[in-house]
């Protein structure tokens, strides 16, 4: 009897382990074929997982692609596997599928819980398309195409009739680093809500010094006139290098925080970004797609040709025995200096002569890029075009 029961685990535990390993194999077929058909899931999301219950593979999950949907779901009917993948956006945002950012600085995750990894950030007055809702949470994508998920505290959804009369509301952005807006038109009242640099505000009204504001959530705010700027500095579609640099500055020794991208903290890509922003400009979100994109700066010959405003990569290059991989990023500031967020926003160089060198950039440099004079929709946006930044933007 006893060993009968032993030959019965052995092959209970033969079957788990044959199980186990088709699983694996299915689970390496299907990231191959959603491989192929996405290059970039922070801009096109998928997730997509396999799993064996009762005998029985199931592919569950859920995307944006359609064409990558399609395959899945032949891919899931020649191997006789269960099909739960969602095409989203959900029926509920089909029709209407905008948020509005309603807090200083919005969190944006990896997963729909505080502990996940932060992927990015959104400030205040950004608008967002929103796919999904689960448990308090929105998966939405923002005006630079990153996809995350977000706490409910963060946006307000609007339906499309919202949106009409919300772009309707002049449009002011906050021009400090830092500040308040508070609960009446006197600056010794009770603050309603803290504010950063761009912050998009919507006026209803002004009144004592003071613009009355209204956030996307329908809760009312006063922000000091003299602390907000005019949209004319992103309807102009005009940038300088100085400019940019200008704003830079005001960044340093600002903290490091992976996935920052706002004047509390940030990270590499996360500064040149919020640099460039300023003036209307979208970078892409991370180092590793902003490498992608401007006229490359040729440095061959050393660093004498990159001018104020440029970006600069660094990583590792290509070799023949592994692939390129840009991981930092920072604003050129002349003479071959650069401003970056590396523990804090600071300035570094890369002449050997300057007391600001570090050997470890200059091994790692890759590439420089050129933004003033590229911003031309491929991959370098200026706001004023973006397709979410016109749902709110007054004509």
């Amino acid at each position: 009897m006893k060993f009968t029961h032993i030959i019965f685990l052995f092959f209970l535990v033969m079957a788990s382990c044959t199980q186990q390993q088709q699983s694996s194999e299915l689970e390496q077929q299907v990231d191959h074929l959603i491989d192929q058909q996405i290059k970039d899931k922070r801009v096109e999301y998928c997730k997509v997982s396999v799993s064996v219950n009762d005998g029985q593979t199931a592919i569950t999950g859920a995307t944006v692609s359609k064409t990558t949907f399609d395959a899945l779901k032949t891919f899931a009917s020649e191997k006789g596997c269960d099909f739960s993948v969602d095409l989203l956006p959900d029926d509920t945002f089909s029709e209407n599928p905008w948020g509005i950012v309603t807090i200083s600085v919005c969190n944006i995750r990896s997963n729909s819980r505080h502990s996940a990894e932060m992927l990015t950030q959104a400030i205040m007055g950004t608008p967002v398309k929103v796919y999904r809702k689960e448990d308090g949470w929105y998966l939405i994508q923002t005006p630079d195409r990153y996809f995350g998920w977000v706490d409910g505290a963060g946006i307000a959804t609007k339906s499309n009739s919202e949106m009409v009369e919300w772009k309707n509301f002049k449009k002011v952005l906050y021009k400090n680093q830092y500040g308040f807006a508070y609960a009446e038109a006197d600056a010794k009242s009770s603050i309603a809500t803290d504010v950063v640099l761009d912050n998009l505000l919507s006026v209803v009204d002004e009144t004592a010094g003071f613009y009355k504001t209204v956030l996307a959530d329908g809760r009312e705010a006063f922000v000091k006139k003299d602390e907000c700027m005019s949209l004319d500095i992103w309807y102009n579609k005009s940038v300088a290098a100085k400019d940019v640099l200008a704003t830079a500055q005001k960044f340093m020794g600002v903290p490091y925080l992976w996935g920052g991208t706002s004047a509390k903290m940030v990270d590499c890509s996360g500064f040149v970004k919020s640099a460039y922003y300023n003036y209307g400009v979208i970078l892409q979100r991370d180092a590793s797609q902003q490498t992608l994109y401007g006229e490359l700066v040729d440095t061959q010959n050393g660093y004498d040709t990159l001018e104020a405003g440029d970006l600069v990569f660094f990583g590792r290059k290509a070799t023949e025995d592994q692939s390129e991989s840009v991981t930092h990023v920072g604003l050129c500031l002349g003479d071959q200096e650069f401003i970056h967020a590396s523990g804090k926003v600071r300035v570094n160089s890369l002449n050997r002569d300057s007391e600001k060198y570090t050997e470890h950039y200059e091994k790692g440099f890759v590439r420089a890029r050129r933004i003033i004079g590229n911003v031309n929709g491929d991959g370098i946006e200026w706001v004023v075009d973006n397709a979410f930044f016109k749902q709110v933007l007054p004509e």
